[in-house]
């Protein structure tokens, strides 16, 4: 990974996590998982599988230390469910509802997992009170958001102004 790659895609890392535990922290009603959704966005870049699930293995880490959580319980969610973008990304590309669709998917499989691990662990409820509503708003906070911004994001990190451009 280059320099100015690196650089990118970490200030968007740490823009995200700052967004995700104070702004969204804050906001009672469910949010976009910004962090997850960084993950699932750069495996449609041409940055290396390895870095890709490095990043999403260190934002999980990030992330569960600033937060309540189990140490490690998102960072094996966020780098499974990248490994799963990086493994499926062809059927994303047709387009940008295509690709939005194929990010609420995985955010819906990430808050599962989240959900499912965490229960296994006693840190969640699987069928607690707001689990199914989790389950549904945040996936589609995430089609949101990945339909205005996935373009954009994978224009900037690679530097190719042709990327994820549709008819």
């Amino acid at each position: 990974m280059r320099g100015r790659t690196a650089l990118v895609i970490g200030l968007t890392v740490v823009i995200a996590v700052v967004i995700q535990t104070t702004l969204f922290g804050r906001l009672r009603v469910v949010t976009p998982d910004l962090v997850m959704l960084i993950g699932i966005l750069l495996a449609l870049t041409r940055v290396r599988t390895e870095a890709v699930l490095g990043v999403a293995f260190l934002s999980g880490l990030i992330m569960d230390l600033l937060g309540a959580s189990l140490i490690g319980l998102r960072a094996v969610v966020y780098t499974t469910v990248a490994f799963i973008a990086i493994r499926t990304k062809e059927r994303a590309e047709l387009g940008r509802v295509t690709v939005a669709l194929w990010a609420g998917l995985l955010t819906l499989l990430g808050v599962v997992l989240i959900l499912l691990i965490g229960t296994l662990f006693g840190q969640a409820a699987l069928l607690g009170e707001g689990a199914v509503s989790v389950m549904i708003l945040v996936p589609l906070a995430n089609v949101a958001v990945a339909a205005l911004l996935a373009p954009t994001f994978v224009r900037l990190v690679d530097r190719d102004r042709t990327a994820l451009r549709y008819p």
